[in-house]
């Protein structure tokens, strides 16, 4: 079979469900039962490193959806969300943690419901539902708007615009005037998650699936508060609806690196109770899987689809394992692998194999236009551009040797020649990059001083010392042109 012929969908899941739907149907991967943890127990945070393919698990949510009528997944995605206009909704300026956004994320959240309720599941005979229905009309919140201006509308209510349009409805529904922005959203709420309780389904599911965190990242103001409030909101409704039996749920797709942010007390137990990390690095046989079932979609029978790793690459290189040898240039994530794959039949469409230099050539194309891109793009938003422009000049100049934090200061003061980079700004770029495994640390063991590194991609526990040497990870340097 030829290399063109194979199909290794996307780097974006979004794109594969629409594109390439027979992948969800023969090639997606779950050996650890992630999605029927996210549908059918009480967990519904699904954490991971940039990559690892927690888009995926969505995208194989809403593919069942579309085979299963009781089912209704609806994807909510971020990208576009108006952090800056909702950071207006805090309910005091003097509250920090979970609860300074809370209640209006309550109030955002059980409205999407209403209108999966209304909208795709067409409940319109339950009076109670069509009350609430009708008072959020009422109230300027119309069941036909989509996120973003129900956001600005909320935000407009807080500061006092539009205010007289919602008492008015508040006062006739529930016979008090409203004394504070607080009182309005958190009394509508209950309203709305009691009526939610008490709903008759049918045997019908809903689950919303929030995904698309890294836009916060740019904003710089409360963001971690916005989070840990997300999360402690849905805890709290998802919890309710779940006492009462109701197949309604709210999941929420969020980088590990941007979880990790986030320092409230009161969210560590949430997150230890209720969130499924996804990490193949333990699980490289099930990373092996993966793909082979990608080989296996393509029309191969499964023995043929074992073997076809071995029939395309040579059986060694470097005296190492062709497969351990390209897992070396990778984060252990499903997309490098993947991108990897795609390079190869874009450089060789028409080639069955390829030869050793052809593999070489490859791992350059994809270290150059892929690996170093992605380690760009998973510091966005934590590390200053100019400094993350200027990484593959600093890396460039390391030669793939070992490097302390004093000369990473000094490289990166002199590329980065607009500013005065510190100690403390490069300890946060060293660890920004060890957390994401872009560099490893070299620590000395044994009675023979013996050097070894450790990358956190593989050692998920392993914690950074700043005064240790460090060394750039292997992917890096072919798109470099390091030799080492």
């Amino acid at each position: 079979m030829l290399l063109s012929d194979i199909e290794f969908g996307f780097a974006d899941a979004t794109k594969e469900l629409t594109r390439t739907p027979q992948i969800f149907e023969k090639a997606f991967c779950d050996p650890r039962n992630v999605v029927s943890e996210l549908l059918d127990s009480y967990y519904f945070l699904l954490l991971g490193r940039k990559g690892v393919g927690k888009s995926a698990f969505s995208s194989r949510i809403q593919y069942l959806s579309k085979k299963n009528e009781e089912l209704y997944a609806i994807p909510m995605n971020l990208n576009d969300f108006e952090f800056s206009t909702f950071a207006k909704t805090s309910i005091d300026s003097d509250v920090s943690g979970t609860q300074k956004y809370k209640s209006s994320w309550d109030f955002l959240l059980l409205l999407s419901i209403y209108k999966v309720i209304f909208n795709q599941l067409q409940i319109t005979e339950i009076e109670e539902v069509n009350k609430i229905i009708f008072l959020l009309d009422k109230m300027g919140f119309s069941l036909d708007s989509g996120f973003k201006a129900d956001v600005t509308k909320l935000s407009k209510l807080k500061v006092g615009a539009s205010i007289l349009v919602f008492d008015v409805a508040f006062e006739k529904e529930f016979s008090i005037q409203p004394k504070s922005y607080l009182e309005r959203i958190s009394v509508m709420s209950e309203r709305m998650l009691k009526v939610l309780s008490d709903i008759e389904m049918n045997g019908r599911r809903i689950s919303i699936i929030i995904d698309g965190f890294d836009d916060i990242l740019r904003y710089k103001k409360d963001k971690m508060e916005i989070i840990a409030s997300l999360i402690r909101s849905t805890d709290y409704i998802n919890d309710k609806l779940l006492q009462n039996g109701k197949k309604i749920k709210i999941l929420l797709l969020i980088r590990e690196d941007l979880i990790s942010m986030v320092t409230d007390p009161d969210l560590n137990k949430i997150i230890h109770d209720g969130a499924i990390t996804i990490n193949w690095a333990n699980r490289l046989d099930d990373l092996k899987k993966l793909i082979n079932l990608r080989f296996e979609a393509s029309g191969m029978s499964k023995r043929d689809s074992e073997m076809c790793w071995t029939s395309i690459f040579p059986n060694k290189i470097k005296n190492k394992d062709s497969w351990n040898y390209v897992l070396d240039h990778t984060l252990y994530k499903p997309r490098d692998i993947l991108q990897f794959l795609k390079y190869c039949q874009k450089e060789y469409p028409n080639n069955e194999k390829l030869t050793l230099s052809e593999t070489q050539i490859v791992l350059k194309c994809y270290s150059n236009e892929y690996f170093i891109e992605e380690m760009k793009n998973e510091l966005a938003g934590f590390i200053d551009d100019e400094t993350i422009i200027s990484l593959p000049s600093i890396f460039r100049r390391l030669g793939g040797r070992a490097f302390g934090i004093g000369e990473l200061n000094r490289l990166s003061n002199e590329q980065v020649t607009s500013k005065n980079i510190t100690i403390d700004d490069t300890k946060i770029l060293l660890m920004h990059l060890f957390e994401a495994g872009y560099i490893g640390q070299l620590v000395t063991t044994g009675k023979d001083k013996k050097r070894s590194v450790i990358f956190k991609y593989r050692n998920p526990t392993a914690r950074i010392d700043y005064y240790q040497q460090f060394i750039t990870h292997q992917g890096l340097h072919k798109g470099l042109g390091v030799r080492v």
